[in-house]
């Protein structure tokens, strides 16, 4: 048996062949430094986010999606992007398992809330307005225009109802202890 022959190239083609291997690898090379070096100056001092870090970032980028291009033949973006579960469940008892999982869990959840107190609030609210609006219900605009109007009338000025809003927020855990501790708190203090 003999083995068969690479086919026969022009001088030409053979060139062009040497010429993309030493294009390919010195891009690799560029790219295994790109992914090293750009963090590290990233992080040597003054480390600060402005338009050089970013362009540091992109190039890290650049430099980890050609490797991971060279690699497997995607880019970052293909790979998160193709990461992602299953959508469609196989047969109908893994359907009807999923099924059931997911109402055990929201029985959890809903019994949970119960035990905690927490059945009345919204659970569609994302994290970030939990997070910006605290445990604040709808219409706190109102009110707080209310308490405004009501304090103005009493004869307190806008520096004493700012002073009491900052007071508030400083001290919300104390606001467990009544609300008659608190002005007695800020009454010593002044």
């Amino acid at each position: 048996m003999s083995t068969p022959q690479p086919p026969l190239l022009t001088p030409e083609e053979r060139l062009a062949l040497e010429q993309k291997a030493r294009y390919d690898r010195l891009t690799r090379n560029l790219a295994i430094g790109g992914a090293v070096l750009c963090p590290v100056i990233a992080l040597m001092p003054p480390r600060k986010l402005d338009l050089y870090t970013f362009s540091l970032g992109i190039g890290f980028y650049l430099s980890a999606d050609h490797l991971a291009q060279q690699y497997n033949g995607r880019s970052l973006f293909q790979q998160i992007r193709w990461s992602s579960p299953v959508k469609e469940l196989p047969t109908e008892k893994a359907k009807e398992t999923s099924r059931i999982l997911k109402k055990r869990e929201e029985a959890e959840r809903a019994r949970r809330d119960a035990l905690s107190g927490n059945a009345g609030q919204k659970e569609g609210r994302p994290w970030w307005n939990k997070v910006w609006m605290g445990e604040e219900e709808e219409g706190w605009k109102e009110r707080r225009l209310k308490e405004e109007k009501r304090a103005l009338e009493e004869g307190k000025t806008y520096t004493t109802i700012i002073l009491d809003q900052i007071w508030e927020v400083w001290s919300w855990e104390k606001k467990k202890g009544g609300k008659e501790n608190e002005g007695e708190t800020r009454e010593k203090k002044e």
